[in-house]
């Protein structure tokens, strides 16, 4: 009898006892707590996460980062996901706009740039941060979906069992390539840890990547290239580096760019003398325009091309029925960014009237992390 099936890995709703939870303070439940605990001779993969956000009469409390941990270890490097309402990126399945939900990979897949899902083999929970400014009073909810497969199903459930390497990713907008050699790795419950999304793969590493980043500094009001980086104070923490500065052994393959209001009080105007978001690579601007100011996407007020999280719809009827809440996933781009042996960094542009305040957007980045050093 085959087991492996979509299903319910972990699921946490802080108790009672645990509200509020005070300002940048963490929440760690026990897999035992969210049910996340496998049989030893079971593994898991985790596929998606859905958030519902902490919410008090309308407005926004600040659940600022949802992070899986997968067998006692925490993903952040990885996977660091905003659980506030207004940029919220793993929001229910139920209210994600045409269906596009955001996923780590593809499971039951051999491909090993498909297959990125995050792999555990005895217990999964989730670790959640409450934002620096607003407390969290009100419960939230923190679902983690996915596979969980007997030993002895592996070899079936994955096509015969083997993940397909060699493979190399392709950056067919700037027509650059990255290999990635290693041997065919044999899908069982040995080497399961050792695959794609596990923690104790041999390089080259290959591992899901979801960020966001809050402009913890304003931008200099005449146009500027503005930049989401550490090193600079221009982000709260290294998880939200958006400024990568790689050699010949680390990639990143940018898969989807988003950038929102960081709160509900600023939606819809929140995004403010914000003009234009996008990429620098090795020195130049992507997606290219006919000039450098008219370089990247547009995503001022009126038209926002890279909009993602809260997106409120109110139903047409009488008597009216009050907004609901219904969310976008961070967008796919058209052409996924290769950025390998360069410097490539999100830019944020405003208006060139009056600077864009700090702390009021929030940018996303997912893709796939490659990591070919030891």
């Amino acid at each position: 009898m085959e087991h492996y099936e979509l299903r319910l890995l972990a699921d946490y709703v802080p108790t009672a006892a645990e509200l509020p939870q005070a300002i940048n303070t963490w929440r760690r439940p026990t897999p035992l707590a969210v049910g996340g605990e496998l049989e030893q001779d079971e593994r898991g993969e985790v596929v998606f996460a859905e958030i519902v956000p902490p919410v008090l009469g309308g407005v926004d409390e600040e659940l600022r980062k949802v992070v899986v941990v997968l067998d006692g270890q925490e993903t952040g490097k990885y996977v660091s996901l905003s659980g506030v309402r207004t940029s919220l990126m793993a929001p229910p399945k139920d209210r994600v706009w045409a269906g596009r939900l955001f996923s780590f990979g593809t499971p039951r897949n051999t491909n090993p740039l498909l297959n990125t899902t995050l792999k555990y083999k005895q217990n999964v929970t989730v670790a959640c941060l409450a934002g620096p400014t607003v407390a969290i009073t009100q419960p939230y909810h923190v679902r983690l979906w996915g596979n969980v497969y007997k030993a002895s199903e592996l070899p079936t459930a994955f096509n015969g069992g083997v993940m397909q390497f060699p493979t190399y990713l392709a950056d067919t907008a700037r027509r650059r390539t990255v290999n990635i050699n290693k041997a065919a790795i044999p899908i069982n419950a040995d080497t399961w840890l050792t695959l794609p999304g596990g923690k104790d793969q041999a390089i080259p590493k290959i591992n899901p990547f979801a960020r966001y980043a809050y402009n913890l500094l304003a931008t200099d009001g005449m146009q500027g290239d503005h930049q989401l980086r550490f090193q600079t104070g221009g982000v709260a923490e290294e998880q939200e580096d958006m400024y990568f500065e790689f050699d010949d052994l680390d990639a990143l393959f940018i898969e989807g760019l988003g950038i929102a209001p960081a709160n509900d009080v600023l939606f819809p105007l929140g995004l403010g003398s914000l003009a234009r978001t996008g990429m620098r690579i090795a020195g130049d601007y992507h997606p290219k325009g006919p000039t450098t100011r008219l370089s990247l996407y547009p995503t001022d007020v009126n038209s926002n091309q890279l909009n993602y999280g809260l997106f409120p719809l109110t139903v047409n009827t009488l008597p009216l029925v009050p907004p609901l809440d219904v969310y976008i996933a961070v967008p796919k781009l058209e052409r996924p960014y290769l950025i390998w042996n360069e410097i490539g960094f999100v830019v944020v542009r405003d208006d060139g009237t009056v600077p864009v305040p700090a702390n009021t957007i929030v940018a996303a980045l997912t893709g796939i992390r490659i990591e070919m050093r030891g």
